[in-house]
């Protein structure tokens, strides 16, 4: 039996959808997305079920628990309501599995992987159900979400019009390791997956977010312009669908876009955390820290500071992994998008023990750059000498195929390759910054030289930039300072090419275009600048 969900209430019109699905938009009562799935499920867990699967497509996840778990006690016998239950505890994508809980949640519908597959008649629900079976068996995680993509590839083959198969076949494209593709020939495979779904459904929200993140990268960012634009009115009641379009717009450095879109997500989380009775530590730092990374490249340094005023309260009442690894990135983009630390605020020292390497090194650079600026060498040495340790520790962590090998359990901040690279560009820059106390301007040259080299060979960041100040910034600059006005300007076009309309990339383009005498273009981008900035930039050398 197929089930059309009748989840939103849009004052909208696409011009795709078919009458069908704008008698559902009039109808509805909630605003999650619309939803055809061919399960067959109980009339007491439908609702619920509905519900809980509406929710996993925008990451939702407690929400979704909530949800599932209310359809399993109103219907105990309803195997996919387990199903979505322990799809709540597997976030790929954001490198996170709690496998013990979800498989605590398989348990219940069985001891063995055989008594819980002979419990399933229903052929479609087994077909889903082994998926499950796969993510919470053994393996490491690299090795697990390869075989749920394939699985999923085959679903999608077997059941060819089953939306839903096609959704988990697209997002589980991403989370794939297993091959040497390259992130953004992955991305257009899901892409296309997702967009053969909205062909027949344009108002399906995970076909919606997946086509987001598959282009999520400044080369393909303006192919998802349109779902950018949509999700968001879709799934309003989606705090992370408020936040998601923000991502095309980052990519394209559209800042007024990323700003609204992170401010509704922001708001969205408050209203749920005071609906639901929660604490601060359901607050939306996510969208919280895009939002301070935008305001201070519109050069609104006033609302950015404030940002991390209120954000200094909020961690007296939590102090979760979330928001230490957020006030670590945070105060690091405050230094380096400014070029000081404000007066009025103290530094908040959180512990980064059981944070991953990008805490790490944005608070070893964050550091630096204050012991460099009180001309502190002894500090800096002290830098050096920890953010090696981290390195080496996290090296012991990866294996030789570029697996996390701690990755059997939640992940998020496990090291991988990528985050030793990342580590290593900022070991450079530090080196860089010694070597400038001590007058050597030759090694801070190669130092430099080899920051760059690093970071070029790592992958675009999804969102704000993962390395406080671009390497490519900061040999700019030092360039400039030196009069090698040409060869700054390459390497502010490099920063702009992986960061599209970065302030800091373009003031520094600016200098140098005045230096050389060329006031025309100097000119153009200061207007440029203008249309989502203000404010002066520093060198930060």
């Amino acid at each position: 039996m197929k089930h059309l969900l009748l989840l939103t209430i849009i004052a909208f019109t696409f011009s795709a959808c078919n009458q069908q699905n704008q008698k559902a938009l009039e109808n509805s009562d909630s605003s999650l997305g619309v939803l055809e799935h061919d399960f067959d499920i109980s009339a007491a867990a439908q609702e619920d079920f509905e519900k809980g699967l509406l929710l996993i497509h925008s990451f939702e996840y407690d929400d979704a628990l909530t949800a599932f778990q209310a359809a399993k006690e109103k219907d105990s016998t309803e195997v996919m309501a387990y199903w979505g239950e322990a799809m709540s505890h597997y976030k790929a994508l954001w490198g996170l599995q709690d496998k013990r809980a979800g498989y605590a949640v398989i348990e219940q519908l069985g001891l063995s992987r055989e008594e819980r597959m002979a419990s399933i008649e229903d052929p479609l629900e087994k077909d889903f159900w082994e998926g499950v079976e796969i993510l919470y068996g053994d393996g490491s995680l690299k090795y697990r979400n390869a075989a749920f993509n394939d699985h999923m590839e085959m679903l999608s083959k077997k059941y060819p019009g089953n939306q839903e198969a096609r959704a988990f076949f697209a997002l589980s494209t991403m989370w794939d390791d297993d091959s040497e593709e390259k992130d953004i020939e992955k991305g257009k495979r899901a892409a296309a997956v997702a967009q053969g779904i909205l062909e027949e459904n344009p108002l399906h929200p995970g076909a919606l977010h997946y086509t987001i993140h598959a282009y999520d990268n400044p080369i393909n960012a303006h192919k998802a312009m349109d779902q950018a634009r949509d999700y968001s009115k879709v799934a309003p009641d989606a705090s992370h669908a408020l936040h998601m379009p923000s991502h095309i717009f980052l990519a394209q450095g559209m800042w007024p876009d990323v700003v609204a879109s992170n401010e509704e997500s922001y708001a969205a989380s408050v209203r749920r955390m005071e609906r639901l009775g929660l604490t601060d530590e359901a607050r939306g730092y996510h969208s919280y820290a895009w939002l301070h990374y935008a305001y201070l490249q519109q050069g609104r340094v006033e609302e950015a500071t404030r940002l991390l005023a209120d954000i200094a309260q909020y961690f007296e009442n939590t102090q979760s992994k979330s928001i230490r690894s957020y006030i670590a990135s945070m105060q690091a983009a405050q230094l380096f998008e400014t070029g000081q630390w404000p007066e009025q605020l103290e530094v908040l020292d959180v512990d980064k023990s059981d944070l991953g390497l990008s805490a790490q090194y944005s608070e070893a650079l964050f550091d630096a750059q204050m012991a460099y600026h009180k001309g502190n060498n002894t500090d800096l040495e002290a830098i050096i000498d920890h953010l090696k340790s981290e390195i080496e520790k996290g090296k012991l962590y990866v294996s030789q195929d570029k697996a996390s090998m701690c990755s059997a359990g939640p992940s998020r901040y496990a090291p991988n390759e990528e985050a030793i690279k990342e580590s290593e560009a900022v070991l450079h820059q530090i080196y860089a910054l010694k070597a400038k106390l001590e007058s050597s301007e030759k090694d801070v040259e190669s130092f430099l030289q080899k920051a760059v080299a690093l970071e070029a060979d790592t992958d675009y960041s999804f969102g704000p930039i993962d390395i406080p100040l671009p390497s490519f910034e900061r040999y700019g600059y030092w360039l400039i300072d030196h009069e090698r006005y040409e060869e700054a300007l390459d390497q502010f076009e490099k920063s702009l090419e992986r960061a599209p309309n970065r302030r800091n990339a373009m003031m520094g383009m600016k200098i140098a275009y005045e230096k050389l005498g060329d006031h025309s273009k100097a000119l153009s981008i200061e207007k440029d600048i203008k249309d989502f900035s203000m404010g002066n930039s520093s060198s930060p050398l």
